[in-house]
C-alpha cells in the first residue's frame, strides 16, 4: 500500500507546529513534503528589531528545511504557481508538479503597494514583507550614512506594521548617530487605526519626540526621488517602505477555492476547504469562513496546533477539531525601537522598557520552543563589526 502524501505549501507560521510534529506523521506512515521559497522562515514578530539592529537575521529565523528533514520529511525549494484541485496537484513556478493526498497552505500574505511608481522613481522601494526586506533597508541606510550622505525615508501606512517600521528606523538613525532624521509617516487614517486612544497618543509621541513627521495623507506616487501625497504635498524620498496592507496570493481565486473578495483560501472552522476536503490552510493566506479574522500573526500561531492535529486526523480517518481561539482581545506588543514597547490588551494600554523586555522574552521563547537547538545570546544591539553577519 502506497503511503499517503501530505504537502505543506509554504513554511509560514501556521505550519511551524506541523513541522515540529513530523514524528507523529512518520509514525502513521505519512510522507510529508514541504515546499517553500527558501530554507528559512523569518519570524515577523522580531522583524522591526532587525531593522533597528537589535537582532541579526540568524537570531530570528526558523530553519524550516532542517526541521523538515529531521524526521524524514522532504524539503523542496520552490514557489507554488497554481493549484489543480481536481488532479490533486500543485504546479510550481519552475515547471515541476507535486501530487498530494492532502495539502495545507501556509503561504502568508503579501504587501500590496497602493501607489504608482514612475519609470524613474529615484528611490529604493521596499515592502515590509518579506521580513528580509527590513535587513536590506537597514543595510541601505547604514551604507548611505557611513558615506556621509543624508537619507530621506518615507513610510507608507500608519497601522501597527507602519508604526513599528517607522519607530525602528528612528532607532537605526539613533544608533548611527543621525541627530536630525528625515522620516515621514504617511498615515491617511492616522496612526494605529482602531487602537485605543492612549495607544495612538503613545505611538505619536514616540515618533514625533524623535523627529519624525506624521501626516494624514496617502502616498500616491513616486518619481525622481519625490513622493507625492494625496493632500498635494511632495516630499523628498531616498527610501520608501510600504506597509500599505496585505492580501493573500491570488492562487485560490484562480482555481475556485476562494469565496471572498480578499482572495484568501476559504476554510471552515476546522481550517478545511468546503470545496475540497483534502485542502487545509492557516495564517494570513486564509479566509476564515465562520467569521473573518484580522491578518495578525497571533492567529497563525494559534491555528498551528489545530491545523497539525487536523491534518493528521484527516489522513488517518479521525474526527477533526474546530479552531475556536478567534477572540480579538489578544496581547499586542509594539517595538518602539528605543528600548521601549507599547502593550495593548483589550482596552488596557501601557508602555515602557519592561514591556520591551516582556516582548523580547516572549519572542525568544517562541523561537526556542519550536527550534530547540537554537543558541540564543542575550539581547544586544548590533555593532558595526557584526552588521554584515546577518
Amino acid at each position: 500500500m502506497l503511503a499517503k502524501r501530505l504537502v505543506l505549501a509554504g513554511g509560514g507560521h501556521a505550519h511551524l507546529m506541523t513541522l515540529s510534529r513530523l514524528a507523529d506523521f512518520a509514525a502513521a506512515g505519512i510522507e510529508v513534503v514541504c515546499v517553500a521559497p527558501g530554507p528559512y522562515l523569518a519570524y515577523s514578530g522580531m522583524g522591526p528589531g532587525l531593522l533597528a539592529g537589535r537582532y541579526t537575521l540568524a537570531e530570528l529565523r526558523f530553519p524550516i528545511a532542517a526541521m523538515a528533514s529531521r524526521h524524514g520529511a522532504r524539503f523542496e525549494r520552490g514557489l507554488v504557481a497554481a493549484i489543480d484541485p481536481a488532479g490533486r496537484r500543485l504546479l510550481l513556478r519552475d515547471g515541476r508538479s507535486l501530487g498530494y493526498d492532502a495539502v495545507s497552505f501556509g503561504l502568508g500574505s503579501r504587501v500590496v503597494p497602493d501607489f504608482s511608481l514612475s519609470d524613474t522613481p529615484g528611490a529604493t522601494v521596499l515592502t515590509v514583507k518579506p521580513i528580509e526586506n527590513l535587513l536590506l533597508a537597514r543595510q541601505a541606510v547604514e551604507s548611505r550614512v557611513e558615506a556621509g550622505g543624508m537619507v530621506r525615508v518615507v513610510v507608507a501606512g500608519g497601522g501597527a506594521a507602519g508604526f513599528e517600521v517607522a519607530a525602528n528606523m528612528l532607532g537605526l538613525f539613533h544608533r548611527l548617530g543621525v541627530a536630525a532624521p528625515h522620516l515621514t509617516v504617511a498615515a491617511p487614517r492616522g496612526l494605529l487605526p482602531g487602537w485605543p486612544d492612549r495607544a495612538v497618543r503613545l505611538a505619536g509621541r514616540s515618533l514625533e519626540d524623535r523627529g519624525a513627521r506624521v501626516v494624514a495623507a496617502r502616498v500616491v506616487g513616486l518619481d525622481k526621488g519625490t513622493a507625492s501625497l494625496s493632500d498635494g504635498a511632495r516630499i523628498g524620498c531616498d527610501l520608501l517602505l510600504a506597509a500599505t496592507g496585505t492580501r493573500p496570493p491570488g492562487l485560490f481565486t484562480e482555481c475556485g477555492l476562494s469565496a471572498d473578495s480578499d482572495d484568501g483560501l476559504t476554510v471552515s472552522a476546522c481550517l478545511q476547504s468546503p470545496f475540497a476536503p483534502e485542502i487545509f490552510g492557516g495564517g494570513d493566506c486564509i479566509h476564515f469562513g465562520p467569521a473573518p479574522l484580522p491578518r495578525a500573526g497571533v492567529y497563525a500561531v494559534r491555528q498551528g496546533p489545530v491545523l497539525a492535529a487536523n491534518l493528521l486526523a484527516y489522513l488517518t480517518g479521525r474526527e477533526l477539531t474546530p479552531f475556536r481561539a478567534t477572540g480579538k482581545n489578544y496581547l499586542a506588543l509594539l517595538n518602539c525601537g528605543d528600548g521601549r514597547a507599547i502593550l495593548r490588551k483589550g482596552p488596557f494600554v501601557t508602555e515602557g522598557a519592561w514591556v520591551m523586555g516582556l516582548k523580547d522574552y516572549i519572542d525568544r521563547k517562541f523561537l526556542r520552543r519550536l527550534s530547540p537547538a537554537r543558541p540564543f545570546a542575550p539581547s544586544t544591539r548590533v555593532t558595526k563589526s557584526a552588521r554584515t553577519a546577518g
